[in-house]
């Protein structure tokens, strides 16, 4: 195949008030179906986290993904995504709460539906230093993911976590 013409990621000109805006990751499951995420700025000069999927070759407008908007209070960020099939996949990133630590965060899409992110689970006990994130994911199958990030122990020394979906 060859390349076509870049364009622009649809719907982030419409967000990014902030005027910085990144794609950071994209996974293809097969042709013409892919999701992509990153981060735009909006107006409170704050890093929002995107996530824009492709269904059958065309780009749909990206989102803020789910759920960010009630937990992030200074910063969110989208860093990782995986796809195994169309409307399927799993991503990553990390979120600034009200004390602005920043949380590791995973989401799913499942039938072309981005769901709600959660905390990455047990990191709430790991991440004394206040700065986790998910740094990649990577699925096999629809419901069999992996995901790594870090985040700083009660040392503030940056330890590494590992965490699985079955």
């Amino acid at each position: 195949g060859r390349w076509r013409r870049a364009i622009e990621v649809p719907g982030t000109a419409a967000l990014n008030k902030g005027k910085n805006a990144a794609p950071l990751s994209v996974s293809g499951a097969s042709a013409g179906s892919c999701a992509a995420g990153g981060f735009y700025t909006d107006g409170s000069r704050h890093e929002q986290a995107f996530v824009e999927t492709e269904v059958n070759g065309r780009w749909r407008r990206a989102i803020e993904v789910p759920g960010t908007a009630a937990l992030n209070k200074g910063g969110a960020n989208f860093t990782s995504v995986s796809c195994t099939g169309v409307g399927s996949c799993a991503g990553g990133g990390y979120y600034t709460d009200g004390s602005r630590h920043e949380q590791a965060f995973v989401v799913n899409e499942a039938n072309g539906r981005w769901r709600r992110v959660i905390e990455v689970p047990g990191t709430a006990a790991l991440n004394k230093g206040g700065n986790a994130n998910t740094t990649s994911v990577s699925c096999a199958a629809a419901l069999s993911c992996a995901a790594v990030g870090e985040y700083l122990d009660g040392s503030h020394r940056g330890q590494a976590f590992v965490v699985n979906k079955r």
